[in-house]
Formats: C-alpha cells, structure tokens, sequence
C-alpha cells in the first residue's frame, strides 16, 4: 500500500475536521462547562426578575368579577369569563392570580352557604 505525498499533506487537515465535526475535546469540555452553567440557573428566580409583584385583591370586586344570577363567574365590566392571560407572556404571574382569585372565590362561596 503507498501513500501519496499528498494524503500526508491533507491528513492532519481531515483529522482536525473529524474532530470538529464529532465536537472534538475542546467543544466536549465546552459543551460540559455550558450544561454545568444551565444547571446552576434558578429559572423561577430569573422569571421572577422582570414580572410584576404578586398583590392580589382580597374580595371579587378587587378581581372585578362577580357571579352572575346563573352562578357562572364574569367579569363586571364586560360580562366575559374569567381570563386566564391576563397579561402576555407572564404565565406564572397568571398562574398565581389564577389561585388567588380561586381563594376569594371559595372564600364567597363559603361566606354565601353560612348565610343561609
């Protein structure tokens, strides 16, 4: 078997491509510091950063809802069902207006059973 003057030119080329295209040992070690980085990050706490405090009203009317003569609970102003986004791309902020107003909720619930 020969090989050309050419092929030991250009095998130090294909062996550096074979390791940039397998992620050689430079971008493994890369890839292990990033996966350590993205572990360390507290997602909750990050999107806790730029959302509004979470003060909730204590009564329907903060919430501005109210049960209508049917029971079904809507929106004082405009008749709709509750919303659930609220505000746009603030999920956990929705989620947790979502359980206060749930609170209030039961709480008039629980408040309209005592009365009878």
């Amino acid at each position: 078997m020969s090989i050309s003057l050419s092929s030991l030119i250009l095998l130090p080329i294909w062996i550096n491509m074979a390791q940039i295209h397998q992620g050689g040992p430079d971008e493994k070690e890369k890839t292990t510091a990033l996966k350590d980085l993205l572990s360390r990050i507290d997602l909750d706490e990050l999107m806790k950063k730029d959302e509004p405090p979470l003060d909730f009203p204590d009564t329907l009317e903060g919430f501005e809802y109210a049960f209508n003569e049917k029971g079904q609970l809507r929106h004082i102003k405009t008749g709709e069902p509750f919303v659930f986004n609220y505000r746009e791309d603030l999920h956990r902020w929705n989620q947790k207006r979502y359980e206060a107003l749930g609170e209030v909720c039961h709480m008039s619930l629980q408040l309209c059973f005592f009365q009878f």
